[in-house]
């Protein structure tokens, strides 16, 4: 009998629906939650994007730059490079979880990794094939064609599996075991980042809370109390226990066993605690003691990501004031067809200063769309919940274009090369809407705000004014100069779907 079955064996059985979840599950969905097959899918993936990539560098390079193969690379060396790159990414820890990696981090390691493979060619052929011929130009064209086609292969992966994931396949099964705090905030911590790559199928909460089955805390089922989660794993066929407290209890025994057995069972366990979970911190672990240690990124590192982040700005804010100036007569003209009046509109906002300042966007609503706020209660009071309007009687039918494919908002490019906005960061907030922040507030405005940010990227107008508020800190919390570039890519495909504008 399996070490499964000899505690099932010792339980009392858990209520039939959830063991009904446990026997839902189809075949293919169980294999596709395995890690191993994952690994796979990505390995094939980068070696097609790596080859792929090798094969148009030869082409460009024969047919548009009339350089003869004979001195392209020696013969046979796709033999030495496609396991050469594999390795490399392996190192890079590329295949490593990858359903457990943020986006950005992906970005990451895969940009450093490429980069790496390359800087490694470079010197192996020096030392090994000095005397063969190479190609620059195929050196160059290979680097940045592996760099673009292994980001997409890896991208377009992610979506595939989070389409899967939404329609409930590939799930890791998951059972939450914590307080009630500790369980709320790890379930918003995978809302407000729309991670759909767990089937959560009930919660264990600690025995020493009070909990009343009137008081809705989670859509989960509450399937016991914490000295039932042998039996509830056993019955629920979960691989993965996740242990949510907002602090460590006091005590570890019962993670020990928790730990021994789950080791036996083959499940994986997760330890969800508030304070690593909202720290941006690097981290070791001491091989001599077991312990984690967790300390700052280097200030090189930020102030180069920092300088990163300015060059950004001023390359977009160039481009887009340039656009700017060739839409505002255009946008005048149409804008004054149905609404005489200005073209541009002063919106104020909060500096990092904690200052009113003013931006400007392209006008959409009536020119007295501010005074018709403030004479109308009702309206104000649908504006005050959420601060915007679904359905905003001021807004005129051109508004509505420019809105939705967010035209309004070109003339805030200026404020790029001023400084007193960046191309990513967090949502602009009006002074009315400092008291939504509270204590967080002092944290929203240790960056500047954006034009486009975490929220607009993730949610936008389908979100809660809450939800703006955590992603507003999840941004802060964990900002790098590859998160920015992540929401730089998705923000251009949102205003081309015209997702969530209005």
């Amino acid at each position: 009998m399996s070490t499964r079955e000899s505690l099932a064996s010792r339980e009392t059985s858990l209520p039939k629906s959830a063991m009904a979840s446990a026997l839902s599950q189809s075949a293919l969905a169980r294999i596709l939650s395995w890690p191993f097959p994952h690994k796979l899918v990505y390995l094939a993936g980068d070696l097609l994007a790596i080859s792929l990539a090798h094969m148009l560098a030869v082409r460009i390079v024969v047919y548009f730059l009339q350089v003869p193969p004979s001195v392209l690379n020696p013969f046979g060396y796709y033999r030495f490079y496609i396991p050469f790159f594999a390795v490399i990414l392996y190192l890079f820890d590329g295949y490593k979880s990858p359903e457990l990696r943020r986006p950005e981090q992906e970005l990451e390691r895969s940009c450093k990794a490429v980069a790496v493979s390359f800087l490694g060619l470079v010197l192996f052929n020096f030392v090994v094939f000095r005397l063969e011929p190479f190609s620059r130009y195929m050196l160059a064209s290979w680097f940045a064609l592996a760099l673009v086609l292994l980001l997409v292969s890896r991208f377009s992966l992610r979506a595939i599996y989070d389409a899967l994931w939404k329609a409930g396949l590939g799930r890791r099964r998951a059972l939450l075991l914590g307080s009630i705090a500790g369980v709320a905030a790890y379930e918003q911590m995978l809302s407000i980042q729309r991670h759909h790559g767990y089937e959560l199928v009930g919660i264990l909460l600690d025995a020493a809370e009070k909990f009343s089955s009137s008081k809705t805390f989670s859509s989960l089922p509450v399937l016991g109390s914490f000295d039932q989660w042998k039996k509830t794993l056993t019955v629920t066929g979960a691989n993965v226990l996740i242990v949510a407290y907002p602090m460590v209890p006091k005590g570890g025994d019962w993670l020990r066993e928790i730990l021994r057995v789950c080791k036996e069972l083959r499940v994986e366990v997760e330890f969800y605690w508030s304070v690593l979970a909202t720290s941006n911190l690097s981290y070791d672990h001491d091989e001599f003691s077991g312990c984690f240690r967790f300390y700052a990124k280097p200030e090189w590192s930020l102030s180069l990501q920092r300088g990163v982040k300015r060059a950004i700005d001023l390359v977009f804010g160039v481009f887009g004031s340039a656009v700017t100036l060739l839409l505002t007569p255009v946008v005048w003209v149409l804008v004054n067809l149905e609404d005489r009046g200005p073209v541009f509109y002063d919106r104020e906002f909060v500096g990092s200063d904690g200052k009113i300042h003013y931006y400007r966007k392209f006008r959409t609503m009536l020119k007295d769309a501010d005074e018709i706020l403030r004479r109308d209660a009702q309206l104000r009071a649908r504006f005050v919940h959420r601060y915007k309007l679904e359905d905003d009687p001021r807004l005129l039918r051109v508004g509505r274009i420019l809105r939705r494919y967010s035209l309004d908002e070109f003339p805030q490019f200026f404020s790029l090369l001023s400084g007193k906005l960046t191309f990513v960061g967090p949502r602009v907030i009006s002074g009315d809407e400092r008291q939504c922040y509270g204590a967080n507030l002092a944290k929203l405005l240790s960056c500047k705000p954006g034009l486009t940010g975490f929220w607009q990227v993730t949610g936008r107008q389908t979100t809660t004014y809450e939800e703006r508020v955590r992603m507003d800190m999840f941004y802060v919390e964990r900002w790098s100069i590859w998160l920015d570039l992540v929401i730089i890519g998705k923000s251009f495909w949102k205003v081309v779907k015209a997702e969530g504008a209005y």
